[in-house]
């Protein structure tokens, strides 16, 4: 793969290096394995833990065995897209045991060093303030968001047609929401030939919706929307499909909720009344090398913002 430095070199760009940065990549997937190739090529050092097994070739030495190692001294430390989860582990499906970025992790962390996560937690942002560092979350930045929406969007298809037994073409299909990722899987479902439905509080989206040749209504009526869907897709990170909702539906739906975790679903009650369904996580996994170089494009942005002040080695919090 040609790093970004070369390639901007070729279109006669002057893209400054990373040279001399201690990068930490924690956790992640096949994303991950993307950035590392890019640090490598700006000439960062970089240490990782957390990351598929596929790591330690890139790099030519092992993975650290923990997050406390990897952090340790890195003047910029990436985690993943993917929320932390309930029990506070970080998102690393490959990794043997579960990861924590607790005060252990960042016992040593240099002050001033920026932490780049989709979604940060109070408790992190806590312990952030107390070592003096940055955190900057990526995981609702516009740009970012859009240009790894058509990975999720696929993603959100593939799940649909492993867990249905109707065709995409024909179903009638219901979105809820209508942002950066509603949008595009609302385009790919109305290019399979789904019926679209388009549930949205906003009336500008509403009529793009409408514009792109989905039928849109108010979210009020999300209730009296679902009875007749095959497939409902959630993308809105609160509780919208609660039991009242869910009570409207035929049991042979497929509910597939893709907004933040804990999504917008009552999944206790979608279990007790027999519907299928599930949260996606890490759906930008479903094609890690086209979302990572993406996502590492956008990770580059924000660590040239504040090189100058890493290079300082400024103190934040």
């Amino acid at each position: 793969m040609m790093g970004a430095a070369a390639a901007g070199n070729e279109r006669g760009e002057e893209r400054p290096g990373l040279s001399g940065l201690q990068v930490a990549v924690i956790g992640g997937d096949g994303r991950e394995l993307e950035v590392l190739k890019g640090l490598l090529a700006e000439g960062a050092s970089v240490r990782a833990c957390g990351c598929p097994p596929a790591a330690a070739e890139i790099m030519g030495w092992p993975q650290c065995r923990t997050l406390a190692e990897a952090i340790a001294g890195s003047d910029v430390i990436i985690a993943p897209v993917p929320v932390i989860a309930p029990d506070g582990s970080l998102y690393a499906p490959q990794w043997p045991e579960p990861l924590f970025l607790d005060a252990t992790a960042l016992a040593e962390a240099k002050p001033g060093a920026l932490l780049l996560i989709g979604t940060s937690t109070p408790q992190l942002n806590a312990l952030a303030q107390e070592r003096g560092l940055r955190i900057q979350e990526y995981g609702d930045d516009d740009e970012l968001m859009i240009l790894r929406a058509p990975t999720i969007a696929e993603g959100a298809i593939g799940l649909t047609i492993a867990n249905t037994e109707v065709s995409i073409h024909d179903a009638q299909a219901l979105v809820v929401g209508f942002g950066r990722i509603g949008f595009t899987l609302t385009r790919l479902l109305l290019n399979m030939g789904a019926h679209v439905r388009v549930a949205a509080r906003n009336p500008v989206q509403r009529a793009r919706a409408w514009e792109l040749g989905a039928r849109p209504l108010p979210l009020e009526e999300l209730a009296t929307a679902v009875a007749d869907c095959d497939m409902v897709f959630n993308t809105v990170p609160a509780l919208v499909l609660t039991r009242a909702v869910l009570e409207q539906m035929r049991r042979d739906v497929f509910v597939l909720d893709i907004a933040s975790a804990p999504g917008g679903t009552d999944f206790e009650a979608a279990r007790e009344l027999g519907i299928k369904a599930m949260l996606g996580r890490g759906l930008g996994s479903r094609a890690p090398r086209t979302a990572g170089r993406s996502q590492w494009q956008g990770l580059r942005k924000l660590i040239l913002a504040a090189l100058p002040s890493l290079r300082r080695g400024e103190r934040h919090g």
